[in-house]
């Protein structure tokens, strides 16, 4: 299923104009004398006019990442300082929804529904263990090696989410930060967001807070509004992750499916409202298949692991769904041209 015109036309828009204010906050945020020729020079890197910002026109999530990867060569910290500005509006008719749900764990669903307006390059999956709930991000294809900005970007949008959906009953005491990459330089920029239980070198990344936040009403919100703005933004936009082409889609539920398990084909076409024929002719269409997808998705999400986890080959293995190592081991060699213990000794001596 492809986005039809009106809701293609639509989509862009809301994420130019996101874009754009964003772009917007970004000069805020460097508001100083010495930082305002960086930004000038970031944007003529990457080719965005003032024009574009005065009229959000044509502008894309990559225009974005481009400034800021730019910026970040003399302001390394700049991912998180701009998004821990952003505003729940910023996101126009998905952060109505967001603002006038019913709870708190309500808002966050929505806005994840739209995550790809707001991001190209990762999506976020929110987990409930035992009274602890936790955001983790995970790269999609492409941007395994962006990992440590997309956690900023991530951790540091969700705070600001969850501190403006609760207002006063958001606590920093009561959260924390698990990262499994060292310490930066600026690290005190983490704890000045995050407070103090920001734990580096972790075994996990994700950003964890009591579970019983999700179930509160979101602060100065009208949870009787909520049906109305939901389907507005499905109106407007579309259904979110599920109006995407179906490779997207695919892809999308493989990388925010719960636990270890791969979904079968038959289960991932349930979960898309499709038969398994029509998922099967759609992905044919489109010169791919669910098998490929799901290898793809298994080594992106391996190649992940290697380079910026501990974990040994084992743990890999099982989490990508592989009943033992071996069959994993023999499918990242032929995919990648190395087994794993190779691949990740190479990347390591670079």
């Amino acid at each position: 299923m492809t986005l039809e015109p009106s809701y293609r036309s639509s989509r862009e828009a809301e994420e130019a104009r996101i874009v754009a204010i964003w772009l917007e906050r970004l000069r805020d945020t460097l508001a100083s004398e010495a930082h305002r020729p960086l930004y000038v020079s970031a944007l003529a890197q990457a080719g965005v006019t003032e024009a574009a910002l005065q009229t959000a026109e044509g502008l894309r999530q990559r225009d974005l990442d481009a400034v800021l990867i730019s910026l970040r060569t003399q302001i390394p910290d700049v991912t998180l300082r701009l998004f821990d500005q952003a505003e729940i509006l910023d996101l126009g008719l998905v952060g109505y929804a967001a603002i006038n749900s019913d709870s708190v764990g309500a808002a966050i669903r929505v806005m994840y529904q739209y995550h790809s307006l707001a991001s190209d390059r990762y999506t976020d999956q929110l987990s409930i263990d035992d009274g602890v709930a936790r955001v983790s991000p995970t790269p999609l294809p492409g941007h395994a090696e962006d990992f440590q900005n997309i956690c900023e970007d991530s951790f540091s949008g969700n705070w600001r989410a969850l501190k403006l959906l609760l207002g006063p009953l958001a606590d920093a005491d009561e959260i924390s930060l698990h990262l499994e990459y060292r310490s930066p330089d600026y690290a005190e920029t983490y704890n000045t967001i995050f407070g103090p239980n920001c734990f580096f070198d972790a075994d996990y990344t994700g950003l964890e807070f009591p579970a019983a936040w999700l179930d509160l009403p979101v602060h100065r919100g009208s949870g009787a509004l909520s049906e109305v703005y939901t389907a507005m933004c499905q109106r407007v936009l579309g259904l979110g992750g599920a109006a995407k082409d179906p490779a997207q889609q695919v892809r999308r539920l493989l990388l925010s499916r719960a636990g270890r398990n791969m979904p079968s084909l038959e289960a991932a076409a349930q979960q898309l409202h499709l038969t398994p024929g029509q998922l099967r002719k759609r992905l044919y269409r489109e010169g791919t298949s669910y098998k490929r997808i799901v290898l793809e998705i298994r080594m992106e999400l391996a190649r992940h692991y290697l380079l910026d986890t501990g974990l040994s080959v084992q743990e890999i293995a099982y989490l990508l769904d592989y009943s033992t190592p071996a069959p994993f081991s023999r499918a990242f060699k032929r995919y990648c041209g190395l087994a794993p213990e190779y691949f990740r000794d190479a990347n390591a001596i670079q």
